[in-house]
């Protein structure tokens, strides 16, 4: 659906497509915003070598040769992670899967490419009547985008009101022995330098049961500022580099890309590329679709 609302498109030079067997779409889409990722393209050659051969497979863009082929990369991840790829896997699935793949790799630099995504966090969980506190530590390689329900539609807005905190009743506190209440906070003590945000439009039917698509837009600039996000002397300045859509039903549906590469955008399904004329957020429909957005920083 996508990809008839996109305008004429010019001739494509520089990027190739990956060939789409069954469903693997999620992955294409992955490995398309992988590969136009700056600082993990130049780790790439210490990586699990599946993923390093499609990489340089795709680097190998001369006008008029064939896609490239990830059923490789598809089985690798197959026997790392036991999943099923002869049903729709979530794009934020796979992607986890790589970063987590590389991570448990056992090479230090494999690790160092996984960590691009890593955001560190603190969390306190505070005792509402003797304040005794628990601190401890997490890390998350993506932020979860909730949209509707009074949400914020534009995505600055949502991240400049961002908070994990919330509050747990009937909690049974060890230290004073009381019955009371848990107050939870959890603070981002540290921002990546690629950000990876992921779209959660999955809501439950309350009359049939079932998991339904809200295709409600959300708002995204070309530049995100992340300052009030984390307390940090680390830049806090983003820009958009990589958006994958999902068109369909929840339970497969199908995926696409936007990447941009060289300062210019390109639009990405399966074996199809294509340059984009314009910004892509500026496409009819294409807000409602959005599924995962990469940011780097600047």
């Amino acid at each position: 659906y996508v990809r008839h609302c996109l305008p004429r498109a010019h001739r494509i030079i520089n990027m190739r497509g990956l060939i789409n067997v069954g469903t693997h779409c999620a992955v294409n889409s992955v490995l398309q915003c992988l590969y136009v990722t700056d600082d993990f393209r130049i780790t790439y050659s210490t990586v699990a070598s599946e993923l390093t051969s499609v990489l340089r497979d795709m680097d190998r863009n001369t006008p008029g040769m064939p896609p490239c082929d990830p059923n490789p990369l598809v089985d690798a991840l197959i026997r790392y992670s036991g999943m099923t790829y002869e049903v729709q896997q979530d794009a934020d699935t796979v992607f986890k899967c790589v970063l987590n793949a590389l991570a448990d790799d056992g090479d230090p630099r494999c690790k160092q490419a996984s960590g691009l995504w890593t955001i560190r966090k603190q969390q306190s969980a505070k005792c509402s009547t003797c304040n005794a506190e628990c601190v401890s530590h997490h890390a998350a390689n993506n932020v979860i985008v909730y949209i509707g329900n009074n949400e914020p539609n534009k995505l600055q807005d949502y991240m400049d009101d961002y908070s994990e905190s919330f509050r747990v009743s009937d909690y049974h506190c060890g230290t004073c022995q009381e019955e009371t209440e848990l107050n939870v906070t959890m603070d981002i003590t540290e921002l990546p330098a690629v950000l990876c945000f992921t779209v959660a439009r999955g809501q439950r039917c309350a009359q049939r049961g079932e998991l339904m698509v809200n295709t409600g837009a959300i708002d995204v600039p070309e530049e995100l500022d992340c300052s009030r996000m984390c307390a940090t002397s680390q830049p806090t300045k983003y820009e958009l580099y990589g958006m994958i859509t999902h068109t369909g039903p929840y339970e497969f549906g199908h995926y696409a890309a936007f990447v941009k590469k060289m300062s210019k955008w390109y639009f990405v399904d399966g074996d199809v590329v294509k340059q984009c004329p314009v910004l892509p957020l500026s496409y009819y429909n294409v807000p409602a679709h959005l599924s995962m957005l990469m940011y780097r920083r600047i």
